[in-house]
């Protein structure tokens, strides 16, 4: 599809902001006025903002271009094992969830509903219309470092559904660092729909546990450093993966394949 829309930093920053508010704003427009875990939003009824958000992203990117967006296949096919280190963090989370007990099949299906639309809103939004807004102004690892950052700073934004303004600075410093190895594999397989999946996995087996034992998750125990070491291995993971973009800064531009082998 033949672009609509030009993306450059300043308005690839206004969608993101349009999106926050959609996101926040029809929280509280359907919310109870009450702050709640994470996992109890996630599991109680459909997101209908996780929706908008995904809804609103998904148009914007096609706007701009499909092929441009990453909304095509993994190219070549086999870069698709990138995911393989984010993709093991959520099967051994699954597992754990398993043997500890889940919720009824009900909850999980609601849960696995949301997760899918935050995966699909937040990569789309992060890893194709921000990251490449910026690209229209930055060379690739200032945009890289700004779109990582900036997803870190949106997840911050969690303190004002469920108060917790500890979990929410943890979370946040998690996701940038978890960031920029999702942007890593966007770049490798030139395709969004990968992490898309990835994220949305990761999600759901993350909150599985709490929304299956509430009690044990809604206990207070202090600050943790857990989030950041859970990202650490990813992140380091993501800067193996870009360990060659200096030497082939343009290239790392084209979501189209080049005829040389990636690095």
């Amino acid at each position: 599809m033949r672009a609509t829309l030009q993306l450059n930093p300043v308005r690839a920053l206004l969608i993101m902001v349009v999106w926050v508010a959609l996101t926040i704003g029809i929280g509280y427009a359907v919310g109870d006025g009450e702050k709640h875990p994470l996992a109890y939003a996630a599991s109680n009824q459909i997101g209908w903002p996780w929706l908008a958000a995904a809804a609103f992203a998904g148009v914007v990117a096609w706007l701009a271009g499909a092929d441009a967006m990453g909304l095509r296949r993994p190219s070549p096919a086999s870069s698709i094992k990138l995911v393989w280190l984010p993709l093991a963090y959520a099967v051994i989370m699954l597992t754990v969830d398993a043997l500890l007990g889940l919720p009824s099949p009900g909850v999980i299906a609601i849960l696995a509903l949301n997760m899918l639309f935050v995966g699909l809103s937040e990569e789309l939004m992060f890893r194709s219309i921000v990251f490449r807004g910026l690209l229209a102004r930055f060379r690739l690892w200032p945009a890289i470092l700004l779109t990582s950052f900036l997803f870190g700073i949106v997840h911050s934004l969690n303190v004002f559904t469920t108060g917790q303004l500890d979990q929410a600075v943890l979370q946040s410093a998690a996701a940038g660092m978890q960031g920029l190895a999702y942007l890593a594999i966007r770049i490798r397989t030139r395709s969004v729909w990968p992490m898309v999946i990835v994220h949305a996995l990761w999600d759901f087996s993350l909150i599985l546990s709490a929304t299956a034992h509430p009690a044990e998750a809604g206990a207070d125990t202090g600050w943790t450093w857990t989030p950041l070491l859970i990202a650490l291995p990813v992140f380091l993971y993501g800067l193996f993966l870009l360990r060659h973009v200096d030497n082939n800064d343009e290239g790392w531009r084209d979501d189209f394949p080049s005829t040389k082998a990636m690095p």
